[in-house]
């Protein structure tokens, strides 16, 4: 399971398996994208999340959790 979220200031991100905690991932945003809408954040940090860990989830089915509803709707 990949659990990303973003806020103003960065992005992060965790990655589990079976409830425990395999890896964090945080970054700053850079200064074009503090002027990105909500939605574009919540996408660049599951697009952060996917690449870093790819070599971990290549291959393999992953539940990708957001808080952002409207992104809800891509994933489905």
């Amino acid at each position: 399971m990949v659990y990303c979220d973003s806020s103003r200031i960065g992005l992060e991100c965790v990655l589990m398996q079976n409830g425990k905690v395999i890896a964090y991932a945080s970054r700053q945003l850079k200064i074009h994208e503090k002027n990105y809408p909500t939605h574009d954040l919540e996408l660049a940090a599951v697009v952060f999340a996917l690449k870093i860990w790819r070599h971990y989830l290549y291959g393999v089915y992953v539940d990708v959790f957001t808080d952002h509803k409207s992104l809800q709707y891509v994933f489905n």
